[in-house]
């Protein structure tokens, strides 16, 4: 839910690669580095077209290795980003077979076994990085692996792990309020709401102030009034809940709005729950 856009992960890590690349025994052209910056460019503005002809003349004119490696992460990048996940993750493992060690290989590789809901993969290529850059000193990159692996985990019910993985990320970046969201889809999915509203209210004090954080924790508490009075009918909700958990629900309600949650189920209620 939160952690859809990894743009800015895949440059931190393509530029690694490449510098590291280029001070290696290997050399890439200055007009071989030039077009991998522009496809790069072009995938980070979303302009995945562009960044897959760039990328594609890359991999037919550029002859080193760490370029054709380089253009078969920015291609599958591009083909992720179109949702190509077949060819994405084709054109990932070519970029495994010139180095079976490529961080951006293998996240773009786990990123199109994702798409093509081949979840098991997925999480063992996200923990191949995880061992990959176990000494890497950017730990935010760290985290926002364990932090998808957690989001596949929660995708399989795999609830305990992805309770583990998420805590992982947030030991690793504390200060990255999306964990907490996240922390709290979790708990919401294993029906502690009570905890789930917690970290919804954590992710609000540290930040996160805004309508996506206010509509999770109204549903949250939504969801937690109507296991509490056995009944998913907004009348009969009305009928049953006590005056104070009215008060609750409807002052929670009354902000989310007023943070600019729009959601024609959240008007219903209200009318119905807060007359």
């Amino acid at each position: 839910m939160y952690m859809n856009n990894y743009r800015s992960f895949i440059i931190v890590l393509s530029s690694l690669l490449f510098f590291q690349c280029r001070s290696g025994l290997v050399t890439t052209s200055n007009s071989c580095y030039n077009a991998i910056t522009r496809g790069n460019q072009a995938n980070e503005a979303g302009n995945y077209s562009q960044a897959l002809d760039q990328f594609n003349q890359v991999l037919d004119q550029c002859k080193a290795y760490d370029a054709k490696e380089k253009g078969c992460a920015g291609k599958a990048a591009a083909l992720n980003g179109m949702q190509q996940y077949s060819q994405a993750l084709d054109a990932a493992a070519q970029g495994l077979v010139i180095n079976k060690s490529s961080i951006v290989n293998l996240f773009e590789k786990a990123r199109a076994e994702f798409g093509l809901k081949r979840n098991a993969d997925a999480k063992a290529s996200f923990a191949a990085i995880i061992d990959l850059t176990q000494k890497n000193q950017n730990v935010a990159d760290r985290a926002t692996i364990y932090a998808k692996m957690a989001e596949i985990d929660l995708k399989q019910n795999m609830y305990n792990d992805a309770v583990n993985n998420i805590q992982q990320a947030i030991a690793l970046d504390a200060g990255n309020n999306n964990f907490y969201m996240q922390r709290g889809d979790i708990k919401a999915a294993q029906g502690d709401f009570t905890e789930a509203i917690a970290d919804y209210d954590l992710a609000i004090a540290k930040g996160k102030d805004d309508a996506e954080a206010w509509k999770a924790k109204v549903v949250t508490y939504v969801k937690s009034y109507q296991e509490k009075y056995n009944t998913t009918d907004a009348k009969q909700l009305a009928s049953k809940m006590s005056v104070s958990d009215k008060q609750i629900l409807c002052g929670e309600i009354t902000k989310a709005k007023a943070k600019g949650v729009k959601d024609v189920n959240m008007d219903l209620l209200e009318l119905t729950v807060c007359k």
